[in-house]
């Protein structure tokens, strides 16, 4: 991940209590430095219904390899 980012990325499963396989996947966001305009210290992405492990997984690793910046507009 690059030097500047303000975020690590990893896959949540599932979001929702006893959710089925593929259901309530979510990639979380924790957040290295605060950031205007998000409270705490973690930003989730949920999934669309559907989404199996390795997307989540694949989205995880791209977000991890390029990420640097958070903005909030």
């Amino acid at each position: 991940m690059s030097e500047s980012a303000s975020f690590k990325p990893r896959v949540v499963e599932p979001v929702e209590p006893d959710a089925p396989d593929g259901l309530g996947l979510a990639v979380e966001l924790w957040l290295a430095r605060p950031v205007d305009g998000i409270a705490g210290q973690a930003l989730r992405i949920h999934l669309r219904h559907g989404a199996r492990m390795e997307q989540a997984e694949t989205l995880r690793d791209l977000l991890h390899a390029v990420g640097s910046a958070i903005v909030v507009s």
